[in-house]
Order: structure tokens, then C-alpha cells, then sequence
């Protein structure tokens, strides 16, 4: 067969029951591992690399020493099955093959869901027919069903890692271990056997024991339709003997460490770059289709599939797009029907901080994103797929049980403005990597500048910092009202003070209330957040946000509200914050007050300590530092550093 040929559209998988690939078998060793590497955040390769030196001769001397080569009392289809044991273990009792006599019912059934004679003659006719017409036809693959003779070992070996492994020969060869046993054997017994290897002593748990039998018995039901040289580890072949076992134990929860390992890879692997944790397609994949489509393309599966642009041809593109939105929707489920352990998760994609942005990522790699608007700002947004498939609906967070529809969109379009956050998947199904286009509208510069956010300032902690506090002034006359009048003699001692010194002032942002104290000798102040929170408003409104409580002696004022706002603007490269009212609300208790007392008000053009003034905006990772415009007024702590809130 010419491997570059392209498939008949109208043959993909997902289409019929058997829209799987025409292949040809590879001759040699077969050698599929069940590994279990730990967890990391790289994308898997499809070669496992070579084989310690001596490993196989080892393995087959290991077997060798056993001796005799007896045949288990019971089949599974028309897979007979042997087992050899070390002499010392032959009489008692076995619980490998007891394990695997459990597992027959569920492993036979599955066997049920392999193409019959009747199908295959059926597809041979429909090939001969179409060839006529169609020089690029290829009949859809049908695998094989599974006849490999299967030799169960227990084996103490150390050289190898994995737990379990399964090494068959090819269809019509006899089996490399034949030259190592002595006596006259049939050769038909080693014609296209597969040998299991299990390392016993490695299990802890009877889960574990468990899973790997199944997931080695999937390996040698694959065995009947295609080989797999140099003991590669390709995505199709891992996850779908990860979906049969999970069919055949059923309610293990032994490999959710790979399902939380496909969604932390995906969003930088390509699926073809998975392993064991492509299971994860193979569930949503029979949800979808039904048990024949996982036994098509993990039984039969050609195996040029592990790269992006083959692959992407099992599924047209918008069922490309139902598994990206399946994952978003949290709508797969393990084959018992039971909830994932892990789900994809979101990436923000905060326009607030640009008018545009890029979503990026590998070849049939999942990218959902939680795409987030300035406040105050309605403009229309684009989304240019440039060749991928994309859906987007709007994010309820009040009601995630009843989502909105899903709108798809395969080629540039222009929305209407969103009130709330919308979520987008997107998938390139295809050998090109994914390169989402979204671009806001803005006709000013005040809707998507970097600095817009909610922020809090961070203090300076610069024992320089220095500050003329000029307003602090009239925030102590302001306070007079709530000053005793014993206690006036203080305050004036402090008003003095401040009009002749100079004092640290580690927040641009905070009022002059905590040095006023300081000054005077008494009293505390203490605020409700670490640091005032800063918010900069698509369209140009900000606000300085810092409630404190004051005590000094027998006096407490307790502001619920202490809102600085104004207008900001960008003129001349430099970002102009104009203060222009100040909102307060809270309670005043003194010793003549009769208990605490309401207090509130708006006072608009009120000076401030700090705030307003000319600034240049740098943006950096979460955060925003703000530089005095000014050159004049630049030095240690005068600068605003600002982190998201």
C-alpha cells in the first residue's frame, strides 16, 4: 500500500461502525509495554528507546527453567491460553489464571464487537467496486479478531521497569523463545504467540494485578491485526488497551493519575504525543460512536496515526470540535459511567489588558480558554479561527448546571458585545499548529491598556521614601469634627508638625491618616486590606479603595467606605489620573458620642495625599509599576507598584 495515499473522506471513523484504515503488517517482534512513568509536564514521546543489553536472552533463560509448557483448561474466544510456572509454584495454587478467568465474560464481549466473516467480505466487495471509480480509494480497516495463542509468565527479572509487558510474534512466525526450550515441541504452539510477562513481586495491590492482566490481554488482541516494531508506544495503541481494561475490571480508579496527566499535557502536546493517557479520547470516543468505533481504530489502528496530519483524518473537523467541546462541558465519563476524577481546565484570556490576543497550541490539542472583558466595556470582539475549529458560548457562573448553547465558527467572525465572560474551545484538526486570531475593537485608547484591573498596591518598604504630605493639612481639619475637644490641643501639635516635616510614605495610593498619628504621638490606624485596592475601568473611571478604622484614646472612627475616585486618561504617552471625589461611610464613637454614631458623605475636588498626578504605566507579568511623569519627582519610593487583586 503507498502509506502517503489519503483516506476516503466518506470512510473516517466516527461515520459507521468500521470506518477505520486499510494497513499492512509490519514483520518482526511485537513488543508493547504497560509503563508506568511518573506524571511530568512534557509531552511523551512515541519511541521508548532500546532495551537494556541482554534483557531478552534473560527473559527467554528465565522461561526456559520452568520446563514444561502446559495449556490452561479454559479459552477466552479463540485465544487458548498456556502457563508456565516455576517448578516450585506447579500444583498450588494459581491466582494469575484465576484473575484471568474472571475477566473472560467481560473480555469475550468485548471480542463480540470485531468485524464477522459476512462484514469483512461485505468491505472487500464495496473496495473492488468504488477502486473502479476512485484510484484513491482505501478500504476502511477492519481488525482482525483476536486468535493469538497467549503465554501467561511470572517473572523475577529486575531489568526491566515496567510491571507487565506483552512481546508476540508476528502472524505466521514462530516465536523466538521455541530455540531456547528443549524437547520436541510443535512449532504450531509458538506460531504468533504472545508472551505476557508479569512481575508479580512488583504489585502492592489486587487493583493493580488486575488492571495490568487486562491492559496486557488488549495488547494481544491487537496482535491480530497489525505489528508495532521496536517496541514503540504510540497513543492509539496505549489508550485504547487503556479503555479495554477499564471495560473488562471496571470501577478501578488505578489509572486516574494518567487522566489528570492527559489534561496537564494537553493544552502543550498534541493527542498523537500522548501515551497511556490518550484513554481519555477512547471513553469519549465509544460515548460517542459506540464500542465498535474503540475496537476499529485501537484493534486496528495502521500505525502511521502517530503524527498530527494522519490522525486528524479518523474524524471530520466539527467532530474534531464535539471532543474539544465535550471536554469543556465536563460531559465524559469513564466506561462505567462514573464522573472523570480530573477535568480539563480553563485558561484566562483577559482582554482587559489588550485589545487583541492569540490562542495558541499544537496539532489536535484541546485549548478552552475563559475569555474575560474590561468592565464598563461592550466593544465587538473577532475571532478569526484561521483554519481551526472553534465554538464559544457564554460562561454562567450562577447556573453552571444549565449552560448556554454553543455557537461554532469556522471562519472570521464579528460578535456582539458580551455582558459577561464568554468560553471558548478551539481545536486544529489538522498537522498545523492551532493560532486562534481574537482581536477587540476599540476606538479609544481607555478599554483595553494594561493597567486596567483591579489591583492592590504593594508598600515601597524604602526607608527613604520621602513625602511633602501636601493635603495632609486639610485632612486634619477635615478630622477635627471628630476630634474631643479635649483632645484638640493634640491635633494641632500634630497639624504643626506635618507643616514643617517631611515623613516616609511607603503607600502613593493611602491617605495621610496613619502619619497624621504617627506625628502626634497617639493613636493607631488600621486597614482593612494590606494595601489600598486600585481600580482602573475600561472607559476611564478609577477609584482608590482603602476602609480603616482610627482609634486614639477614647475616639474611634470606622470607615466601611473610603473611596477616592476620579478620571483617568492617556495623553502624550503618559497616564493623567484625576481625583475628583471622595465617598465615605462608617461610624464615629467618642466619649460624649452616645454610642457609635453614622457618618457619610461625598465631597467632590478633594485634595489627597498621593493619587492623582501624571504617571508612566509599565507593565510587567501580573503586575503594574507607576513611575512619576515628572522627572523631577522620581526617587526612592515614589513609584506605585501594583499587583492583580
Amino acid at each position: 500500500m503507498d502509506m502517503k495515499s489519503k483516506l476516503s473522506p466518506s470512510f473516517r471513523l466516527g461515520q459507521t461502525s468500521w470506518k477505520c484504515f486499510y494497513t499492512t503488517a509490519i514483520a518482526g517482534l511485537i513488543g508493547l509495554m504497560m509503563a508506568i512513568p511518573a506524571a511530568q509536564a512534557v509531552c511523551t514521546t512515541s519511541s521508548r528507546g532500546g532495551t537494556p543489553p541482554g534483557a531478552w536472552e534473560a527473559h527467554m533463560n528465565e522461561i526456559a527453567s520452568m520446563g514444561t509448557f502446559p495449556e490452561a483448561s479454559f479459552e477466552i474466544g479463540n485465544q487458548k491460553i498456556y502457563r508456565m510456572r516455576k517448578p516450585d509454584d506447579v500444583g498450588s495454587r494459581d491466582r494469575w489464571l484465576e484473575r484471568l478467568r474472571s475477566m473472560k465474560p467481560r473480555i469475550e464481549e468485548l471480542q463480540r464487537h470485531f468485524p464477522t466473516a459476512a462484514e469483512r467480505e461485505a468491505a472487500e466487495r464495496e473496495e473492488s467496486e468504488r477502486r473502479e471509480r476512485d484510484d484513491d480509494y482505501r478500504l476502511p480497516y477492519m481488525p482482525t479478531p483476536p486468535e493469538r495463542s497467549v503465554l501467561i509468565i511470572e517473572s523475577e527479572l529486575n531489568i526491566i521497569d515496567n510491571p507487565a509487558f506483552t512481546n508476540c510474534a508476528a502472524e505466521e512466525e514462530v516465536h523466538d523463545l521455541k530455540n531456547y526450550l528443549s524437547g520436541d515441541l510443535d512449532p504450531n504452539l509458538f506460531k504468533g504467540l504472545c508472551v505476557v510477562f508479569i512481575r508479580s513481586h512488583v504489585f502492592d495491590r489486587e487493583e493493580e494485578r488486575k488492571f495490568a492482566l487486562s491492559h496486557e490481554w488488549m495488547h494481544t488482541m491487537q496482535h491480530g491485526s497489525y505489528q508495532i516494531s521496536e517496541m514503540e508506544r504510540l497513543w492509539w495503541i496505549e489508550g485504547s488497551a487503556e479503555w479495554g481494561a477499564h471495560k473488562v475490571v471496571g470501577r478501578t480508579t488505578e489509572r486516574d493519575n494518567k487522566i489528570e496527566q492527559f489534561f496537564e499535557r494537553q493544552p502543550d502536546c498534541s493527542l498523537t504525543q500522548q501515551s497511556y493517557d490518550a484513554q481519555v479520547f477512547f471513553f469519549w470516543g465509544e460515548q460517542s460512536f459506540g464500542t465498535d468505533w474503540g475496537i476499529s481504530l485501537g484493534m486496528g489502528g495502521p500505525d502511521y496515526l502517530d503524527t498530527p496530519r494522519r490522525a486528524a483524518e479518523i474524524l471530520p473537523p466539527e467532530q474534531w470540535l464535539d471532543w474539544a467541546i465535550s471536554q469543556a462541558d465536563k460531559k465524559i465519563t469513564m466506561p462505567d459511567g462514573r464522573d472523570l476524577p480530573f477535568q480539563a481546565e480553563l485558561e484566562l484570556l483577559d482582554l482587559t489588558h489588550s485589545c487583541e490576543a492569540a490562542i495558541e497550541g499544537p496539532p489536535l490539542s484541546v485549548q478552552l480558554r475563559e475569555i474575560r472583558f474590561p468592565e464598563d466595556s461592550a466593544p465587538l470582539l473577532t475571532i478569526d479561527p484561521q483554519g481551526a475549529q472553534v465554538a464559544y458560548r457564554p460562561l454562567d457562573v450562577d447556573e453552571p448546571s444549565r449552560p448556554s448553547s454553543w455557537t461554532r465558527v469556522t471562519e472570521e467572525v464579528e460578535l456582539e458585545p458580551s455582558e459577561g465572560p464568554l468560553l471558548l474551545a478551539a481545536i486544529m484538526p489538522s498537522g498545523n499548529n492551532l493560532n486562534v486570531q481574537i482581536q477587540q475593537e476599540s476606538s479609544a485608547g481607555d478599554n483595553c491598556a494594561c493597567h486596567i484591573g483591579r489591583w492592590m498596591e504593594e508598600a515601597t518598604a524604602d526607608s527613604e521614601a520621602r513625602d511633602s504630605l501636601r493635603g495632609a493639612l486639610e485632612a486634619i481639619e477635615k478630622a477635627r469634627a471628630f476630634v474631643p475637644p479635649e483632645q484638640l490641643a493634640e491635633l494641632e501639635k500634630a497639624k504643626r508638625m506635618i507643616s514643617s516635616s517631611d515623613t516616609k510614605d511607603r503607600f502613593r495610593f493611602r491617605g495621610a491618616a496613619e502619619q497624621i498619628f504617627e506625628l502626634g504621638g497617639e493613636g493607631d490606624v488600621t486597614y482593612v486590606n494590606d494595601g489600598p485596592i486600585v481600580t482602573f475601568r475600561g472607559g476611564g473611571a478609577f477609584s482608590i479603595e482603602d476602609p480603616h478604622t482610627i482609634r486614639a484614646d477614647k475616639t474611634e472612627v470606622n470607615y466601611t467606605t473610603y473611596i477616592h475616585s476620579g478620571r483617568w486618561d492617556i495623553e502624550g504617552g503618559a497616564l493623567k489620573i484625576d481625583l475628583q471625589e471622595f465617598t465615605y461611610k462608617g461610624t464615629v464613637e467618642g466619649p460624649v458620642s452616645d454610642g457609635p454614631q453614622h457618618i457619610g458623605g461625598s465631597n467632590r475636588h478633594t485634595s489627597y495625599v498621593g493619587g492623582g498626578g501624571d504617571w508612566i504605566v509599565s507593565c510587567e507579568g501580573s503586575g503594574v509599576k507607576l513611575t512619576p511623569a515628572d522627572r523631577g519627582n522620581r526617587g526612592p519610593g515614589k513609584d506605585a507598584v501594583l499587583e492583580a487583586h
